[in-house]
């Protein structure tokens, strides 16, 4: 056996102990959607044996299938697991009109290629997780995570951001933040107007409460709202959080 091989027999073997460790627990209804129809056939059959709870309840090569299905009542899955680079749409464009419309399908991004490459736009456009389709204990995690809305990198910090840019490093979101966002930026942000979340963020910081408690009251997670403020702080030309709020009291915004 390839030292390829065994290391994937290895990971496997590993997951399985672990999902054992868990217990059989609910099922993990599972779409699949990769433009190569031997890899995500390799695909399905490698998750499938991951964990006892994985559930494979159908695998498509195109993104606007994938969509259809994802949004649709009968075949809508508790994640999709969308390959990155597709010839009818990236996982990206996958992700994002499905997460515009629902906030109760998980995503996890897979590739072949540098994960790096994509992360940034996997944030933006509402994905849980993103992995290299040979880190399959990465896999197992993720989709387990994903199926609960959540993404991969743990618990959100307590940090109260200033919202300087520098200050926020990308971040995956859960999916009800992510939702939230997306569905946030259909608001017509050309003319330079803040949208209803953004002014509901600086409004909440005005009263004095802190991100945290800003992203309870609104049912987002602190990423989300430190994206709301940074895009605020951006359209209003504001040089701080205090500098955007004077702007809104003087223009009766709040």
């Amino acid at each position: 056996m390839s030292s390829v091989a065994e290391d994937a027999a290895s990971q496997l073997d590993g997951a399985r102990s672990m999902s054992m460790h868990d217990g059989d627990g609910d099922r993990i209804r599972i779409g699949i959607v990769d433009n190569d129809p031997y890899a995500v056939g390799v695909l399905a059959t490698m998750i499938r044996r991951m964990d006892v709870r994985f559930d494979v309840i159908w695998t498509c090569t195109l993104g606007a299938v994938a969509i259809s299905r994802c949004l649709g009542r009968e075949l809508r899955p508790d994640v999709l697991v969308t390959d990155m680079s597709m010839n009818d749409a990236p996982g990206t464009e996958v992700c994002r009109a499905i997460r515009v419309k629902r906030a109760d399908v998980g995503v996890v991004g897979v590739t072949s290629y540098a994960v790096g490459a994509f992360r940034d736009e996997a944030v933006r456009c509402g994905m849980q997780a993103l992995v290299g389709k040979t880190d399959l204990a990465g896999m197992v995690v993720a989709i387990r995570r994903a199926a609960q809305g959540l993404s991969t990198d743990g618990d959100e910090d307590d940090d109260d951001r200033a919202g300087e840019e520098s200050q926020v490093s990308p971040r995956f979101l859960d999916a009800a933040s992510a939702h939230a966002l997306l569905e946030d930026c259909s608001y017509d942000a050309a003319r330079g107007a803040l949208s209803p979340k953004e002014c509901d963020v600086l409004r909440l910081y005005a009263e004095g409460l802190t991100t945290k408690e800003i992203a309870t009251q609104l049912n987002v997670g602190t990423p989300t709202v430190a994206t709301f403020e940074r895009r605020a702080l951006t359209k209003l030309g504001a040089r701080s959080r205090a500098h955007a709020i004077s702007l809104c009291v003087r223009r009766h915004m709040f």
